[in-house]
Formats: C-alpha cells, structure tokens, sequence
C-alpha cells in the first residue's frame, strides 16, 4: 500500500513540474516578445543609433531565463504569488544590464552612446513596468546616474525595485 501511495505521489510531483515548466515557458515566451516589442519603440525613439545595432535573441533568451529564475526565486523566498511591477522592472533592469542583449554590428565606431545602449535599454523597459511615463518624472540628471550606475554598477535586484518605487511614487501614485 505504502508503495502505490508513494508510486502515486512521484506521479503527480511529474506532472506538477511538467505543469509549472509549461507554464513558465509559456511567460517567458510572452515576455521576450513584448521586449522584442520593446526594443524596436526603443530604436525608433533613437533613430541614429538604430543602423548600427540590432537585438541579439540569442542573448535575449538568456536574459528571460535568468530574469524567471530571479523572480521564481523571490516567490518562493516570499511566499508570494506574484512579483509586483517594480520587481519585475527590478530584474528585467539587471539581466539586460548584465547580459547585453543589443550588439553592436562589426566595423562601426563605438560612440558613448552606443556603449551605453544596454543600459540605456535596460532602464527603458524597466521603466515600462511602471504605470507611469517615469522620463517626464524624473530629472535629466538622475536618468544620467542611473544609466550610469545600470552600465558600471552590480546593482541588485532589490535595490532596482526601490529606485522603481520611488519615482512611482513621486508621482503620488497609490
């Protein structure tokens, strides 16, 4: 009886993580299209930059994957059900960061602005999970810091979801 009982357990303990691996499949599917979405309102918005780079997916899976694993593991530290948007802002700020999604085509001279993409990205879609237009809330010289901070800096997930929240909430949003 013990073995059918624990035959039945292994049973549904597959099909949970085949469940919850679907399920996450599916997230990340969605999510790496919305930045691909992202990226090209990005690029429109800098249209200098726009022949000299393009969004590499390969590495654009890499920073879905690691931005999941990130948020699963908040869930399970918390207990909670969902990451709040500035979480989500949080880690998708710091995989892009460090993973460089957007690359620089061969034989083109690397500007500042160049270098700076990936971060200069990274806060963009961060951005985009606040339901704020944040660059008309913020001054010109905290967005330079933080692309600055976002290139040069291990920022942590935590400490990203904190900036997120506070100019969210200098908006006196509730």
């Amino acid at each position: 009886m013990a073995d059918d009982n624990d035959e039945k357990i292994r049973i549904l303990d597959i099909e949970l993580e085949s469940l919850i691996k679907a399920e996450r499949t599916k997230q990340e599917r969605e999510r790496f299209e919305t930045i691909v979405e992202l990226y090209d309102e990005f690029v429109k918005e800098i249209p200098d930059t726009k022949p000299y780079v393009y969004l590499n997916k390969d590495l654009l899976a890499v920073v879905i994957g690691s931005y999941f694993d990130d948020i699963y593991r908040y869930k399970l530290y918390s207990h909670s059900k969902r990451a709040d948007n500035h979480k989500q802002g949080a880690y998708i700020i710091k995989w892009i960061s460090k993973i460089r999604p957007i690359q620089i085509l061969p034989n083109v001279e690397a500007t500042k602005e160049l270098l700076f993409i990936n971060a200069s990205f990274a806060v963009f879609v961060g951005f985009s999970f606040l339901k704020i237009n944040a660059f008309d809330i913020i001054e010109p010289n905290f967005y330079k810091h933080l692309i600055y901070e976002t290139q040069y800096r291990n920022i942590s997930g935590k400490n990203y979801a904190s900036i997120l929240y506070s100019i969210e909430k200098m908006t006196g949003k509730k």
